[in-house]
Order: C-alpha cells, then structure tokens, then sequence
C-alpha cells in the first residue's frame, strides 16, 4: 500500500475510533456511521489529491494546514462536514492558477508568432517547412496543455496530464524555443550561417553605449568574413 493510501487508511480508522467511542451512550448508530464513511471517502481522496497539486502554492497554506488539523485531531466523521468546504477552496485556487500560466501561454506564443512573422527567414519557408520546424519545438496548436477547469474532476485531470510546475516550465522555456525555430530557419536557408551572440552588459553612460557598439560591431565585422551571421 503506497504511504498517500495508508495515510487515508490511518485517518479514516481514527475516525472510526472516536465516533465508537459513543457507543457507550447509546447514541451510537452503525448505519449512519457506515454511511458517512461512504459519503466523506471519496471527497477525502479527491481532497488529498488537490493537496499534492496545491502544495507549491503560497495561498495554499491555510488550506493545507486545515486539512493536517482534520488528519492530526481525527475530524474527518464530523458534522457538518469540513472537507468538502477545503476542497471547493482548494480547488479555486487551482482553477485560478491554471488559467493563470494558460494565459500567459497563449501571450507568449503569440508574441512568439509575431517575431517570426517578422524574420525575413521564415517568410520564405514553405507551411508545411514551417510546421515541421514548430512542432520540433513543441510550439504547435496540439502541443498546447489542454486546459479544463469547470469541476472539480476537470482540473485534476488537467493536472494530472500537465502539472502547475510543469506548466509554468513551458510557459517560461517558450521564449528560447522560439529563438530555436527562428535559428533553424536560418540554418534551413542559410546554412553557412554563423550564430553570433553579442555581449550584454549594464550600460550607465553614452560613452559606456558607445563602446558597446563599437565592439558588437567589430565583432560582427570579424565574423562576417566568414560566412552570413545570425544574431542571437
């Protein structure tokens, strides 16, 4: 049994223990205990599920230390339920958090589209050349997240196929991934073609600009002898 299940287990039997307890007041009632267990069950997996989605987000926190104070005081069989409150919580703050970095994906892309549709490279290539060089870096349509999050179930399916931590590394890599494409048509159309990457400092002063030109030029001088030169 792998550690998440015995956890459950472990809550759900501590659970079990107290409302026994009330058994010697005669206010105990086995069918109605069976029957909360069956009803609080699923949403305490569903729950624990969120929590392991949820857990790099700092506006989790509270949540999450609810959720330890129900394991650690043995509240999962109370009344009025306390889970399903959580996992409504929780659950927002995922919603939010995927449309959130699915928004910011589409800006990026789109922006990304915008620089190639602007090289005088990739205005030359053929569609389907274009497509090949997209999709090598994962930056066609199908390649995109899928991004449900009407319920409960859709953002844990969205989730379970594309992690926040995951999400947000695509969202972050998409820059560089374009800079490849445009790279590979070049290379595609040109393919002496030298990369060159220029120095990046912090300039303070006109002189201090001045001798940054000075120098990318000479540098682009110097390779330009060559061969063609991209700059990256």
């Amino acid at each position: 049994m792998r550690r998440s299940q015995r956890l459950i287990a472990a809550t759900i039997l501590a659970s079990i223990s107290i409302a026994l307890a009330g058994c010697s007041s005669g206010n105990f009632d086995p069918t109605d205990l069976g029957e909360r267990i069956t009803k609080r069950l699923p949403n305490w997996i569903i729950l624990k599920r969120l929590m392991g989605h949820a857990a790099a987000l700092q506006d989790a926190e509270i949540i999450l230390a609810q959720v330890k104070t129900i394991e650690q005081q043995r509240q999962l069989l109370e009344e009025p339920d306390l889970v399903a409150p959580l996992s409504a919580n929780l659950t927002q703050l995922l919603r939010d958090e995927l449309n959130r970095l699915d928004s910011k994906y589409e800006a990026r892309h789109k922006q990304g589209l915008e620089r190639l549709y602007e090289d005088s490279n990739w205005q030359q290539l053929e569609p389907e050349q274009r497509y090949q060089l997209i999709s090598a870096q994962l930056l066609h349509e199908s390649a995109r997240p899928k991004v449900a999050v009407q319920s409960t179930v859709d953002v844990l399916t969205t989730l379970d196929s594309c992690s926040l931590p995951m999400f947000a590394d695509r969202v972050a890599a998409m820059p560089g991934r374009f800079d490849g494409v445009a790279h590979a048509a070049a290379e595609l159309l040109e393919p002496e073609a030298q990369f060159i990457q220029v120095p990046r400092r912090m300039l303070k002063t006109d002189m201090e600009i001045d001798t940054w030109i000075e120098d990318v030029k000479q540098q682009l001088k110097t390779a330009l002898q060559q061969g063609p030169i991209v700059i990256r």
